[in-house]
């Protein structure tokens, strides 16, 4: 298991190289703004910086748990899990058909909570819906108005 792990790890690390790379072919910004290869030299980024954690923590550890690490039970055995991949799935198809409608900010809005409360069932609708309100917000934030890219607007002009 240890040889798969750290296999996996670079596996990531190799492929946000690649990604870091085509997109600096790309174009990473230019005199309008950011360019189309921003976006996948950053999602490259987390990959590699995420690989590299992974790598890093395999050699510390040996190939085994990190100190006070709890094994945690496999995944697809828990109840609900595979009603939870599905639901995520439909979530996640349902905000892309509804973008073009509803705009990229809305649709945040309304399918944030919901992905919310699917990966954690516990949380209320009121934590979900003021997660999901202010993740939203902050996306539209971020990308449309700090680096002006332009996003799906929807019928209330955002």
């Amino acid at each position: 298991m240890a040889r798969l792990d750290a296999a996996v790890s670079l596996f990531w690390v190799l492929l946000g190289i690649v990604l870091c790379r085509e997109s600096v072919a790309l174009g990473l910004a230019d005199a309008s703004g950011p360019g189309s290869g921003l976006f996948p030299f950053l999602a490259g980024l987390l990959m590699l910086g995420g690989g590299a954690g992974l790598l890093v923590r395999h050699v510390l550890t040996r190939g085994g748990h990190a100190p006070g690490e709890e094994i945690v039970p496999q995944f697809w055995p828990a109840p609900g899990a595979a009603f939870r991949v599905g639901a995520l799935v439909v979530v996640v198809a349902g905000m892309i058909l509804a973008v073009p409608y509803l705009g990229f900010a809305l649709t945040g809005v309304f399918g944030l909570p919901i992905l919310f409360r699917v990966i954690a069932p516990e949380a209320s609708w009121w934590t979900a819906i003021a997660v999901g309100g202010i993740a939203a917000a902050c996306i539209h934030l971020l990308f449309a108005v700090a680096l002006g890219t332009p996003l799906p607007r929807g019928p209330l002009g955002f």
